[in-house]
């Protein structure tokens, strides 16, 4: 038969061991909660996330009464948001993951406020576009862009970094609204926006070593539309 002092000893032991699983499981439904809760704070449904989480990047057409044609394209980066915007703004990669890009030039500024000229010529059948803008980011966080003149009448650019707090990841959504001012068909510009967005993304994240493994990253740098040397396509 039983003790007393067994009995109790039964009983710190049993109430120590609900405790610490009782523990463990709220932990690991505060990071699920956070990890989610941040993806709907940017519209994402949970098949979407798995979706991100595989690799795959989403891109919708903005169907809205404002002008222009808009886009969004989103990615989950395997790194920091700072190895992204390493990237993202630097003419020498620009060169590399934006089609058609001709001339890059920081005219004034530093990392976090710039003005920028960029000329761009996607295709034969597109007229060539000349413009300045001026970009602003916070150090670490999102970005936005806006025009100050050139060949287009409307260019707003938006960068979100929302980092995933239970991992080393970021989501990184990028959103575009662009109208030349030369009559360009709106179909012919979501065209361009449908196949240069996804492209665009996958290669950032190839260049910031964030596509998850070395496979995956080979893959995204395929995609690039610039030359990277040493990199077959």
């Amino acid at each position: 038969m039983p003790t007393n002092s067994s009995i109790k000893a039964f009983v710190e032991n049993f109430s120590l061991k609900q405790f610490l699983q009782a523990l463990a499981i709220l932990v690991l439904m505060t990071l699920v909660s956070t990890r989610f809760s941040e993806a709907a704070s940017i519209n994402l449904s949970d098949d979407e996330l798995a979706r991100l989480t595989r690799g795959e990047i989403l891109l919708q057409i903005v169907q809205d009464e404002k002008p222009g044609s808009a886009a969004r394209v989103t990615a989950l980066f395997h790194t920091n948001a700072q190895a992204i915007w390493d990237i993202i703004g630097y003419c020498k990669y620009e060169f590399i993951y934006m089609r058609g890009l001709k001339l890059c030039e920081m005219l004034e500024g530093d990392q976090f406020h710039m003005t920028m000229r960029h000329r761009v010529r996607n295709s034969w059948y597109t007229p060539t576009l000349d413009f300045t803008f001026e970009a602003n980011r916070e150090p670490g966080g999102d970005g936005d862009a806006h025009l100050i003149d050139g060949d287009l009448k409307i260019l707003e650019g938006r960068w979100k970094l929302s980092p995933l707090a239970d991992s080393n990841s970021v989501i990184v959504v990028h959103e575009i609204r662009i109208q030349p001012k030369l009559p360009v068909p709106e179909w012919l510009v979501s065209h361009n926006l449908k196949r240069d967005l996804p492209a665009m993304m996958a290669c950032i994240r190839g260049l910031a070593r964030a596509s998850g493994d070395d496979d995956h990253i080979e893959g995204d740098l395929k995609q690039c539309p610039g030359e990277i040397p040493g990199v077959a396509k």
